[in-house]
């Protein structure tokens, strides 16, 4: 009954471009929330890439190599939420997400070691590189997790620490945020996984960040920012600025993001939730204007290769008026936002049935214009895929009129919309 009140909410403002369903933005913020919670969900962990069943597998199998990534990314979406609407179903929802990223920080059964997906031993199961057995028997978990994956859950942890978590809850993540990150200082600045070896994409070191990695620089100062702030030890708050001054971290971090060539638009992702609770948290002018430069940088981008501001997404914009004060984005992007097609994530079948039980019509003809040399396309143009923000902005779909055996969730909508609820850029009946 809930979902069909928000659906209700919503009204067509009709000087803004929409996408072929006349859903507006809190009609599908509501049917993407409804949609994920029904098929994306599994004990609160969010699930990334849902392959329907076949006749050598006849049960739904999920793609979970970034769940502990997607589920912090979704849980601070949550958090933003509940501190927008204070429902109490919002904030039950978020507790449960935050309950999961728990799980995955300790499944693994070694200290500050998560894990990047778990599944229930019990559940159907489509395997793959990485797996273990939890030491309590219920679980088998992914291995070899990554600073992405340690990104979205410092991410979401610190928005629910801020935003939802009760007493109870703010110890959890104190612990387990003080755990991942007292793990990477006690191991020369990496990740080591349960084997004893260094992940492969868990590599903090002066070496890797001066070597090829500089983006680590800044997602090792956003950890050590959120933990200093969650648990209250000293000990993170004087290693995060020895390693900005004395270890030099603040200069890689002004060059976090990688602009040789070409860009690679995932990390650009990560760049943004390491950017926000540093740019929350930090006080310090001196530090805070480390990171003023490494996002004016990033959101300009440099010599030819274009910045964040060029693709029209909604997140970064929203940053850039948190970072800079520069709101000189945000209009058109959230334009973009109203051209979110429900066939860049479904197939015409789950279309066709939330048409019927939520009364509104689909139409796949985009909406937007053609789109122009090195100009973003908008988002009724674009390819399938499990996230709008990581994928190519500049690259449109060649053809969405065939369905594939694999559907994916709407995580990235629903943070670019509750960030802009949470900003006040969106208003309630938009």
């Amino acid at each position: 009954m809930r979902f069909r009140v928000l659906l209700a909410v919503g009204v067509v403002l009709s000087f803004n471009a929409m996408a072929g369903d006349g859903l507006t933005l809190v009609r599908r913020a509501a049917l993407f929330q409804h949609d994920m919670e029904q098929r994306f969900m599994l004990e609160g962990q969010a699930l990334c890439k849902r392959h329907v069943p076949t006749e050598q597998r006849p049960f739904v199998s999920y793609n979970m190599p970034d769940n502990a990534y997607m589920t912090g990314i979704y849980l601070g979406t949550l958090a933003m939420k509940y501190a927008v609407t204070h429902d109490d179903a919002d904030k039950a929802a978020a507790f449960a997400s935050l309950n999961a990223l728990h799980r995955l920080c300790t499944v693994s059964g070694k200290k500050g070691v998560p894990a990047r997906a778990m599944w229930p031993k019990d559940k159907p199961f489509d395997g793959g590189a990485y797996w273990h057995d939890s030491p309590d028997g219920q679980y088998r978990w992914w291995g070899d997790v990554s600073s992405d994956q340690i990104d979205g859950i410092m991410f979401g942890y610190w928005l629910a620490y801020d935003l939802v978590a009760d007493d109870a809850h703010k110890k959890i993540i104190a612990q387990d945020v003080g755990d991942i990150v007292s793990h990477i200082l006690d191991n020369d600045l990496k990740i080591v996984d349960v084997d004893g070896t260094s992940t492969k994409f868990g590599d903090y070191s002066a070496q890797a960040v001066k070597s090829f990695e500089p983006m680590n620089a800044l997602v090792l100062l956003q950890h050590l920012k959120v933990a200093a702030h969650v648990t209250g030890d000293e000990r993170f708050a004087r290693e995060y600025r020895r390693i900005v001054i004395d270890e030099h971290y603040g200069d890689y971090a002004v060059r976090a993001r990688w602009m040789f060539i070409r860009v690679n638009f995932s990390d650009d992702v990560m760049l943004a939730l390491a950017y926000y609770p540093l740019f929350v948290l930090e006080d310090d002018p001196a530090f805070r204007d480390i990171y003023v430069k490494s996002f004016e940088r990033s959101w300009h981008g440099e010599g030819s290769i274009l910045g964040m501001k060029a693709q029209r997404n909604p997140v970064y914009a929203l940053l850039a008026q948190v970072a800079l004060g520069d709101e000189s984005a945000v209009a058109d992007s959230l334009n973009n936002l109203r051209m979110f097609a429900l066939d860049v994530k479904w197939n015409r079948d789950t279309i066709a049935g939330y048409e019927k039980e939520f009364g509104f019509t689909f139409d796949l003809t985009p909406s937007s214009a053609d789109p122009k040399s090195n100009e973003a396309v908008s988002l009724d143009r674009r390819p399938k895929t499990w996230s709008t923000w990581v994928q190519d902005p500049f690259k449109p779909a060649v053809d969405r009129r065939t369905d594939e055996r694999i559907e994916y969730n709407g995580h990235d909508y629903l943070l670019a919309y509750w960030f802009g609820r949470y900003l006040k850029r969106i208003g309630p009946d938009e």
